[in-house]
């Protein structure tokens, strides 16, 4: 504990708030010195300043946008956080937060990629209007939509839009109409055994249409953004991959949430889930679909944890309900996500990769948000 006469000197915290911002940062800070102690006084403060209105995000190149998911024990929304009750390490380095707002306040472009056997096969009618009431609900008319199918090229089978008829006719056009090719026409530069089954690039370039999706749609809008992507996990020779397409999120300041269709599902073994398959029928040309599947499905994960998203296990072939109480998940955490927004360290040299970690002083609580980021 640092020295009485030390405490008195930088001014202990007196209101409640600022001594949970004060706890919270100096147990980052390390040994109590004069300098650290300095240090972690003025991020506490700096924490307990009042919320501001945001600033233009395209704008200011260099402030670091933290959205976060906050769940109290029970997994409701944490509801009523103030700034000072965040607090933000960068590598490791409390860092004084300037801006903390609800993501309420801005507007919300969400992204559908999805495989168009996917959508197709599984969003008939009665899945399908989960999601048509899923994007009515979301979108208001400040915010925006787009669809991207993923085959044999990734295609913009929609532009950002707010008009949930638009969105509708899209959906049901998929396989019927091509949109145009979305960013790099995919070339074949990493063949697989099914891209040679159908080159250049097989037939689902799925780490091509999420990498385009957050570069050239996601990033130049500012507010909430999410990504679902509806898909079996499994991608047949992207010129872009798995890290590839997390980086571009990454950049983009864009959660991904992950519905997993297919045989494999959490907790299941391969004799069990194969036969889960209701619709296209499935042909495998490897020698073992289960490890396939399974690496797909951790692929979903990963890019889901890495991003500040969530990934399902969708089972909506037999059970419709399911895909609803989906989408009121990813519903719950866009309408109370939170915004966190600190200067770029002066020592970051740009392209450089840094870890974020955000913690909140309220007991009980789990924070989710992406992990890192790549300096501009």
């Amino acid at each position: 504990m640092a020295p009485k006469s030390l405490a008195r000197k930088v001014g202990r915290p007196q209101n409640e708030g600022v001594r949970a911002a004060w706890r919270i940062v100096c147990g980052a800070c390390g040994p109590r010195t004069v300098s650290t102690v300095k240090h972690c006084a003025a991020l506490a403060l700096a924490a307990a300043l009042p919320a501001q209105p945001p600033p233009d995000l395209r704008a200011d190149v260099n402030l670091v946008r933290v959205p976060c998911a906050v769940r109290e024990a029970n997994g409701a929304p944490a509801q009523g956080l103030r700034g000072d009750q965040f607090v933000v390490l960068d590598d490791g380095v409390p860092q004084p937060v300037e801006y903390v707002w609800q993501e309420l306040d801005l507007p919300l472009t969400v992204g559908l990629i999805s495989e168009c056997s996917c959508l197709i096969a599984a969003l008939m009618d009665s899945q399908r209007k989960p999601l048509m009431q899923f994007i009515a609900r979301v979108i208001s008319p400040q915010d925006r939509v787009f669809l991207v199918s993923v085959a044999k090229q990734q295609r913009l089978a929609v532009d950002l839009t707010n008009s949930v008829d638009s969105l509708r006719a899209a959906v049901e056009g998929l396989g019927q109409r091509e949109g145009a090719v979305l960013g790099k026409a995919c070339s074949g530069a990493h063949p697989t055994r099914r891209s040679s089954a159908s080159p250049p690039c097989g037939g689902q370039t799925l780490w091509n249409g999420v990498f385009f999706a957050a570069r050239l749609k996601m990033r130049p809008q500012s507010g909430r953004k999410a990504l679902l992507l509806f898909t079996d996990g499994r991608d047949t020779g992207s010129d872009h991959g798995l890290t590839d397409a997390i980086e571009a999120c990454q950049a983009a300041g864009t959660a991904v949430y992950s519905i997993r269709y297919g045989p494999i599902r959490h907790g299941h073994r391969a004799a069990t889930v194969l036969a889960d398959i209701v619709s296209p029928p499935a042909i495998f040309l490897v020698k073992d679909p289960y490890a396939e599947f399974t690496r797909a499905a951790r692929d979903l994960e990963r890019i889901s944890r890495e991003t500040g998203g969530l990934e399902f296990d969708a089972e909506y072939y037999t059970r419709p309900d399911k895909l609803t109480a989906i989408f009121d998940r990813i519903e719950s955490d866009l309408r109370s996500q939170y915004v966190l927004a600190y200067r770029l360290p002066a020592t970051h040299a740009p392209g450089t990769y840094h870890r974020i970690a955000v913690k909140v002083a309220r007991p009980g609580v789990t924070v989710r948000a992406r992990v890192g980021y790549y300096a501009p």
